[in-house]
């Protein structure tokens, strides 16, 4: 009876994973928190008005950095943005899925010198996106990978890295 309770739970939690994996849209694919490969970013991948933006989740901070949560735009070439927070800060903006699993139209931004770039961003496997910034042509740029991340604890968000 156990057996059979065991099989059966199993068989349902396999089956809710697999539909809910064949219900994602290929463009849809991208939604979700993404970590950098150099592991020092996080970014929230989410639609809105059926483009694609991505928000800052966490980032490390050296132990000489004021914490997570007190760092600003300070290099915003707006001065009315220099105040806001880079936690929750839209990095990534306007993406529009383009099919074969790219995403291009839209605009990334770089706080840490206040430059927006063109962006593109492939998904090369389910798991890793290739970010590609860059100034009028794509060769004059640069690329950032970024791994899925699978879950991450609410408190991750809030802490900040010491080394």
């Amino acid at each position: 009876m156990v057996h059979s309770f065991l099989q059966h739970n199993l068989v349902t939690s396999l089956s809710i994973l697999v539909l809910g994996f064949a219900m994602t849209t290929p463009q849809d694919r991208i939604v979700g928190v993404w970590q950098s490969t150099d592991n020092d970013l996080r970014v929230e991948m989410y639609t809105r008005n059926g483009q694609f933006h991505g928000r800052v989740v966490w980032f490390l901070c050296e132990y000489t950095d004021p914490p997570m949560d007190q760092h600003l735009d300070t290099e915003n070439p707006d001065p009315a943005l220099r105040n806001r927070p880079w936690l929750g800060m839209d990095t990534v903006e306007n993406l529009t899925y383009r099919g074969n699993d790219e995403w291009s139209g839209g605009k990334v931004y770089d706080p840490n010198t206040g430059h927006t770039y063109d962006a593109t961003v492939r998904m090369v496997t389910p798991n890793q996106l290739v970010v590609r910034g860059y100034w009028k042509l794509p060769m004059l740029g640069r690329s950032l990978r970024f791994n899925r991340v699978r879950s991450v604890p609410v408190q991750a968000h809030a802490i900040s890295f010491k080394h």
